[in-house]
């Protein structure tokens, strides 16, 4: 096994410090708050210029070989990930503990460690975050750059399991989509186009078969994924799309982190009577907004 400790750094101007430490069950925990009664340990925080400071994430190759740039690109993705829900989404991500990340080379170690866990049923995916570890396991497929989205996909579900347990679904794998298409350059953050989820609603939209808003919000978790796992629908690409859609605009977006701090409360309302007293013009405004977006899916790419 080859192993990974890396540390991105960027700047804190608060000078808090991050305790860290292991309960009795082993269960890892971070804290801005020195607690006298348990053993902790500081997490060095280096400052440099900006206020996003990144987390340090473990990486754990099995019997394969990471370039320093693909190691790279993975801290990257992952810490990109954290960072859109600290500054884009309003959450406070330093109450979060950081993932660590298992690789293996191929699918059949990958498959045989998740039956060897009791993850049987997750054998035919590409990647999977289990909770109890906070660890995220994929494999090396064979376009490296599709394994390092399954791993950014998965970093959304590991966060949105720590800080918003009772998101519904559609929200949950939606915004999981759309990790993998997240991105960052000089300008900042920013997200591309997903295709493949392009592709899917705009053949369900062109059959007729692509859900109405009203019923897509109406779906309680327990029928989405059974849909989903299914196989033969496309929540999942709607999903995806629907958030790039609100994503899109400051307004639309706004309604998207007013949504998810509902459900950061504790609120299981289904997402459809939440929509009029937190979307301008209600579900029938959303409804129209949505339907005009489907006709071009949006812009290239989404600056945030």
């Amino acid at each position: 096994m080859v192993f990974f400790s890396l540390f991105m750094t960027a700047a804190n101007t608060v000078d808090a410090e991050i305790y860290k430490w292991v309960d009795g069950d082993g269960k890892v925990h971070f804290s801005d708050r020195k607690d006298y009664k348990v053993e902790q340990q500081i997490v060095n925080v280096k400052p440099s210029v900006s206020k996003w400071s990144r987390f340090n994430i473990d990486i754990n190759a099995v019997d394969l070989e990471l370039t320093d740039e693909e190691n790279q690109q993975i801290v990257d993705g992952t810490n990109n990930v954290y960072e859109f829900f600290d500054r884009v989404m309003s959450f406070d991500m330093y109450r979060t503990v950081p993932v660590n990340i298992l690789i293996f080379k191929g699918r059949a170690e990958y498959r045989n460690y998740l039956i060897r866990n009791n993850r049987g049923k997750a054998v035919a995916s590409y990647g999977l975050y289990i909770p109890s570890e906070n660890q995220i396991v994929v494999y090396m497929q064979k376009n490296r750059r599709l394994t390092f989205k399954t791993i950014k996909h998965e970093v959304s579900h590991a966060i949105i399991d720590t800080i918003v347990p009772y998101a519904p679904a559609w929200l949950n794998e939606g915004l999981a989509e759309q990790m993998e298409m997240l991105e960052r350059d000089g300008s900042g953050l920013y997200f591309k186009r997903h295709r493949e989820n392009q592709w899917v609603v705009a053949q369900a939209r062109e059959l007729g078969r692509l859900q109405g808003i009203d019923q897509f919000l109406k779906l309680s978790s327990d029928k989405w994924l059974h849909s989903d796992a299914s196989g033969k629908g496309s929540l999942r690409a709607q999903a995806g799309q629907f958030i790039y859609f609100l994503l899109s605009k400051s307004t639309s977006r706004n309604f998207l982190v007013r949504l998810m701090h509902h459900f950061n409360r504790g609120d299981r309302t289904l997402s459809y009577y939440l929509v009029d007293d937190n979307y301008i013009g209600g579900v029938s405004m959303l409804s129209l907004d949505w339907g005009r977006w489907l006709h071009g899916q949006g812009r290239e790419s989404i600056r945030l």
